[in-house]
């Protein structure tokens, strides 16, 4: 995958009218601001994650500024199996017939300690939510993926899986999967509609990113609503045209 960086390129008004975007995560973080900043742009956003009661506020601050109403998928994906996606991919079918984008978002860092301390449950946790989920949901939602005019894949990866750290090999380990995962799925799709794309949102104010780094003061990130345009624009119309590529936000 070639390597590009996001600037300008994600300013101004961008179109996702009619789309239907599945996101994963969407309770809060990155995923929250996603969902919100797809549907002030016009797409019907389908809201994934563990907490019903997180998404159910997602889905009220969506609705309270007359934008398309989303819908609530409640999901634990540390759980998840080929039957919970499966069935996803059938609701989604009964209720729009078609999807039009997924975006990858949720994720977890595990255990920050060396591999001879990290617990083989943590490890199977990182790479369940990180690399299991994205190809189980990927697999089921093709078919729909495949009935829309102008489908997109984004998977979400890190500054980790350019560079590997110490005492952070399962999320490191994870995000070189999904990678890799990315460039595979990207040459089998490269003569389709569909597009597949990896997003590195770098150090962004998540309460991910804030637990893992207790002692530095979160307002030194970004917060998730400053990064998002650049999610908007390779789900719209305007970036159809980068495929392939692993999108570095500037």
């Amino acid at each position: 995958m070639q390597t590009i960086t996001l600037n300008e390129k994600a300013q101004g008004k961008l179109n996702l009218a009619n789309k239907v975007i599945l996101i994963t995560g969407a309770g809060d973080g990155i995923g929250r601001a996603l969902a919100i900043a797809c549907a002030k742009e016009g797409a019907t956003t389908i809201l994934l994650g563990k907490s019903l009661k997180k998404l159910e506020a997602v889905y009220d601050e969506i609705m309270s500024q007359n934008l398309p109403e989303p819908a609530i998928h409640p999901l634990n994906l540390l759980q998840a199996q080929p039957k919970d996606a499966y069935a996803l991919a059938e609701s989604i079918h009964n209720l729009f017939g078609k999807l039009d984008a997924v975006v990858h978002n949720a994720g977890i860092s595990g255990q920050i300690t060396p591999l001879e301390h990290l617990a083989p449950e943590k490890w199977q946790e990182v790479v369940q939510l990180n690399l299991n989920v994205p190809y189980l949901l990927t697999h089921a939602l093709l078919p729909l993926l495949k009935m829309s005019d102008s489908p997109s894949i984004l998977f979400t990866t890190a500054d980790e899986a350019k560079q590997a750290k110490a005492y952070w090999s399962a999320y490191s380990a994870s995000k070189f999967g999904v990678r890799g995962l990315a460039q595979s799925l990207h040459e089998e799709l490269d003569n389709t509609a569909i597009r597949v794309n990896c997003i590195n949102p770098g150090k962004v104010r998540t309460n991910l990113r804030i637990k893992v780094y207790p002692g530095i003061d979160p307002l030194t990130f970004p917060a998730p609503e400053e990064i998002v345009p650049h999610y908007v624009y390779l789900l719209s119309e305007q970036g159809k045209h980068i495929k392939g590529n692993l999108v570095n936000v500037a």
